[in-house]
């Protein structure tokens, strides 16, 4: 499975804005996210996706290339 670089760049982008943590990144809202600096929708569309696979438990298969 390729490594999923869109995601690592998009949480690059949240781990720098300050949500370091699971808990942080799910609990993150809309207003969270359209605060991060140089964020698209695609990237609101990853980290969506990022927050129902931490819910999921399934955070290293998601950025390993895996699906939800």
């Amino acid at each position: 499975m390729p490594v999923n670089q869109k995601a690592i760049r998009v949480l690059n982008k949240v781990l720098e804005a300050g949500f370091t943590t699971e808990k942080n990144i799910s609990a993150m809202t809309m207003d969270d996210m359209l605060n991060i600096s140089g964020i698209t929708l695609a990237d609101i569309a990853i980290i969506n996706y990022l927050q129902k696979n931490i819910k999921a438990n399934k955070v290293i298969s998601y950025l390993g290339g895996g699906e939800l």
